[in-house]
């Protein structure tokens, strides 16, 4: 009889802890307004899979700040231009840091990207890096030919298929040349490659990179529940061989890339435009290391696909 109470007894006083913590949490700091809260899973069921339009509606309710809840995790989302300002530029310093879950941890090494880096030297001289050399207007637009080539290309290629006497009555799969040309915009904006010929096919190196999308998204889903509840964490310990693995597949071949186009460049003796060459250019005068020169890179291609 009393094992049963103890058993019964210890579920129940860790509800009652978790909940006297969350009304003490929002009682002693002042949070925006937000849907309300489920206990232990917060407003993970709530959010809808495009989370910016969730986001959005929100917003025309509980006003531009509002507080949304990934399980035990309280985040802060601004829903408008100015607001968005203020919190990324003019108090960056304060609001810089961005709480790393263990799978961002792994995949940045720490931070030694831009986007999950801790404020202070790194942080200011990457993003340096990024506003004065990478995303920058004069930039974008010597970017310009790689991507009027590539919607060329896809005109170019449904053309060729609408023509195809074989295809007379069919309808046209537009997503699939849409599909292509972003990939080949992304990859050769970023690596200067092409990994997609003009049949379609990849190469060796183009499978290889979208296995790594592939299998990183995999890899950093496995843990999302686990990430945002975390009480719940020691019943989903980390794959540390899996994320060695993944992290170690990425960086051999980025750095495969990089030295072909570094032997590439110095038998041609001229350089082309892409972050490759924008960073190994700069490498030294902002004394980059090589793992913060891949972060960018990959930071990069994931800000092109979203």
């Amino acid at each position: 009889m009393a094992l049963l109470l103890i058993l019964i007894a210890i579920p129940i006083s860790i509800i009652v802890v978790f909940l006297t913590y969350n009304l003490f949490y929002r009682l002693r700091y002042k949070i925006p307004p937000g849907p309300r809260p489920k206990p232990i899973v917060g407003n993970l069921y709530d959010i809808k899979p495009v989370r910016f339009r969730c986001f959005a509606d929100w917003a025309q309710s509980y006003g531009p700040i509002i507080s949304v809840w990934f399980g035990t995790s309280l985040n802060v989302v601004v829903c408008n231009s100015a607001l968005a300002k203020e919190v990324l530029k003019d108090n960056d310093n304060k609001l810089a840091d961005r709480h790393r879950t263990r799978s961002t941890e792994r995949f940045s090494k720490g931070g030694k990207d831009l986007i999950w880096a801790d404020y202070g030297p790194h942080y200011v001289k990457v993003r340096k890096v990024c506003t004065l050399e990478l995303f920058t207007p004069k930039m974008l637009e010597a970017l310009r030919p790689i991507r009027e080539e590539e919607v060329m290309a896809m005109v170019e290629s449904i053309f060729k298929d609408s023509a195809n006497p074989e295809n007379y009555g069919k309808s046209l799969q537009v997503r699939d040349f849409i599909g292509a040309v972003a990939f080949n915009n992304i990859t050769r904006l970023v690596f200067g490659k092409r990994f997609r010929n003009s049949e379609g096919e990849l190469d060796e190196q183009g499978k290889e990179f979208k296995g790594i999308v592939t299998n990183g998204i995999k890899v950093g889903a496995s843990l999302s529940m686990a990430e945002h509840i975390h009480w719940v964490r020691w019943m989903f310990p980390i794959e540390e061989e899996a994320f060695a693995k993944h992290v170690s597949r990425r960086d051999k071949l980025t750095s495969n890339i990089m030295d072909d186009y570094t032997q590439a460049r110095r038998e041609i003796g001229s350089s082309k435009h892409h972050f490759v060459d924008s960073l190994l250019t700069f490498k030294d005068n902002y004394d980059l290391t090589h793992d913060t020169v891949i972060g960018l890179l990959w930071v990069s291609t994931f800000i092109f696909i979203s």
